[in-house]
């Protein structure tokens, strides 16, 4: 009877025994990071998909990556065998030709990283399966004046800015424009400075001012800046003209420095030939008059052609 019994445990345990585990009836730990891989990796992408409009993808799903980032890690510091020779890695990576898991991995972190979600999550750790992350400082400066800012347009039209302002029915409030536009330029300017000092801005904050634009140009039809038009006019208008004086300065000078060249060369040619009419008319003045006679005369002459050869 007793071994009756014993028999009919045996056969359950038999029938319901897991032999997929190499290390049965120990789980293999490999499988197991496998399962919390497929789990974490679909709340990912359920995080990110639904965090796609407004984009708030770094901020939000920094937890379900953090996890992942862990797991990941852990593959290349755990064993599928009792030999230790072969790490989950290899074991779930290098066996088959399609590479699930090392695809899946691939596209989660491409999505972290071209969305620059580093440059607004300073550090992220896991304290106990609970991952605590950490804004950087320019990041919490940013979303603290975008709230300054909705604070300041909420003040000034009593409604509640929505997260994606695009079906927001307003209509042009100038008030608007000059009690918030030092709010905006505040914000504003933080954003440009981030852009000019990091490689990359975190597309938590390039989506919200891409919104915050929308909101304070389309939607309440203010200017962007608030820059002197009188001084944009005048700069408009002077250099144009200064680049006209330029041109019409050139144009007489050149015709100018023609001219004078034409003259030297008419004054050069001439005083040529009258040299060389002269050299011979003396020559022949000589021979009929007294050497003196002749000799005063060439200087007189020589004397009067150099002091008006500039002439």
């Amino acid at each position: 009877m007793i071994f009756h019994r014993i028999f009919i445990v045996f056969l359950v345990v038999v029938v319901h025994a897991d032999y997929r585990d190499p290390i049965y009836p120990i789980e293999n730990p490999c499988l197991a990071i496998l399962t919390r891989l497929a789990q974490v990796s679909a709340d990912f992408l359920n995080c990110a998909v639904t965090r796609s409009r407004p984009f708030r993808l770094c901020e939000g799903c920094v937890t379900s990556y953090g996890q992942l980032d862990d797991l990941v890690k852990l593959l290349s510091k755990t064993y599928s065998d009792l030999d230790r020779k072969i790490t989950c890695q290899q074991f779930l990576e290098s066996y088959d030709s399609i590479q699930l898991v090392a695809q899946m991995i691939s596209f989660v972190n491409n999505i972290w990283i071209t969305s620059f979600c580093n440059s607004c999550i300073a550090s992220f750790h896991d304290v106990n399966g609970t991952i605590y992350s950490n804004l950087t400082t320019d990041t919490v400066d940013f979303f603290n004046k975008k709230v300054k800012f909705d604070l300041c347009l909420y003040n000034a039209t009593g409604q509640i800015v929505p997260i994606v302002p695009i079906d927001l029915n307003v209509t042009a409030n100038t008030s608007v424009c000059s009690a918030c536009v030092t709010t905006y330029n505040d914000l504003n300017h933080l954003f440009f400075k981030m852009t000019q000092e990091n490689q990359g801005v975190c597309m938590d904050l390039v989506d919200t001012m891409n919104y915050t634009r929308l909101l304070w140009s389309k939607i309440y039809a203010c200017r962007r800046h608030d820059p002197d038009y009188m001084a944009v006019i005048g700069i408009s208008v002077f250099i144009p003209t200064l680049v006209l004086v330029f041109y019409v300065s050139a144009v007489f000078k050149g015709e100018r420095k023609e001219k004078k060249l034409s003259r030297r060369e008419l004054t050069k040619n001439f005083f040529g030939f009258f040299f060389s009419f002269e050299k011979n008319f003396f020559s022949s003045l000589e021979k009929r008059l007294p050497r003196r006679l002749a000799a005063n005369a060439r200087v007189d002459t020589q004397t009067w052609l150099w002091s008006n050869l500039n002439e």
